[in-house]
């Protein structure tokens, strides 16, 4: 009876703190209190009535250990990674631009997700089968990494690109190089639609209809920006007719293929979208 009770406090624990971290962004103060100070100690309570005070003493570092991997680290650190690239297109996004990408420089702008992905694995070093003296250098290891990954994020501030309504085509790296393609450069702006099927090994993935803008200039490679079926991405859409119309630009829009026809009207239909302003702007009947 005492070991089922205390399974009934970690669990009561564990729910009070996915409520903190459900919240966290709305009352971070109410989650931290509710998570530290309400949970963890319930937590803590449920493992000693389920077992005793002795084998609290001796396991209590990794039972803690396991609730602040749990509740602290594995949401901080997605949180770091999307809370970041949300506050990153606020700021720019507000500067202007009509469209923006938070990241210009394919070959590292993934390395936040492999930073994610390693300190996961330091951070486990608790449980780890192995000596003092190694857990001791892998925590060290993993305070390391968090201070190459925050340096890695500062950097990758200033890696970004984007349609800025008075500049045109923007693009600035993380090393301070900025490239940008004025309207007055683009002699044509096509909409490509495309549709990504799912794959068949894979039961997660889905089937979407999504479509492209493409700049054409004289002077170097097509620039591509890609967009969704949705409301946002048709206004934006439509912002983009608009300027390229100020600017004497064409902007035409590829027809669909009949496959391509079906999902499109298929996915309307599924997000319960208004027809008439996509048909307008994809120009199908």
């Amino acid at each position: 009876m005492r070991r089922i009770f205390g399974i009934i406090l970690i669990i009561f624990s564990l729910f009070i703190a996915l409520g903190g971290i459900v919240t966290v962004e709305e009352d971070f103060g109410a989650s931290m209190f509710g998570i530290f100070l309400i949970s963890m100690p319930i937590y803590a309570v449920g493992h000693i009535v389920r077992t005793n005070v002795s084998k609290a003493k001796k396991n209590g570092f990794r039972w803690m250990w396991a609730y602040i991997y749990g509740v602290v680290i594995v949401p901080a650190l997605l949180l770091s990674f999307e809370g970041y690239e949300n506050l990153k297109e606020q700021t720019f996004s507000n500067n202007q631009f009509l469209l923006f990408e938070t990241i210009a420089t394919d070959y590292i702008g993934g390395l936040a997700i492999l930073f994610i992905l390693l300190l996961l694995g330091l951070f486990c070093f608790p449980f780890y089968e192995t000596t003092r003296k190694r857990k001791g250098i892998i925590a060290i290891a993993a305070v390391v990494v968090t201070g190459v990954y925050a340096g890695y994020q500062y950097m990758m501030w200033a890696d970004y690109r984007g349609i800025h309504e008075v500049d045109g085509l923007v693009t600035h790296h993380w090393n301070g190089e900025e490239h940008i393609v004025p309207y007055e450069e683009i002699v044509e702006i096509a909409v490509q639609p495309f549709v990504k099927y799912a794959s068949l090994s894979d039961p997660t993935d889905n089937t979407y209809f999504a479509w492209r803008l493409i700049f054409f200039t004289d002077k170097e490679e097509p620039i591509t920006y890609r967009l969704w079926l949705d409301d946002d991405s048709l206004a934006k859409g439509n912002r983009m007719k608009e300027l390229a119309q100020s600017y004497n630009i064409p902007f035409g829009v590829i027809p669909m293929t009949e496959k391509q026809r079906k999902e499109f009207d298929f996915q309307l239909e599924l997000k319960k979208l208004e027809k008439q302003p996509f048909y307008l702007f994809f120009e199908v009947d």
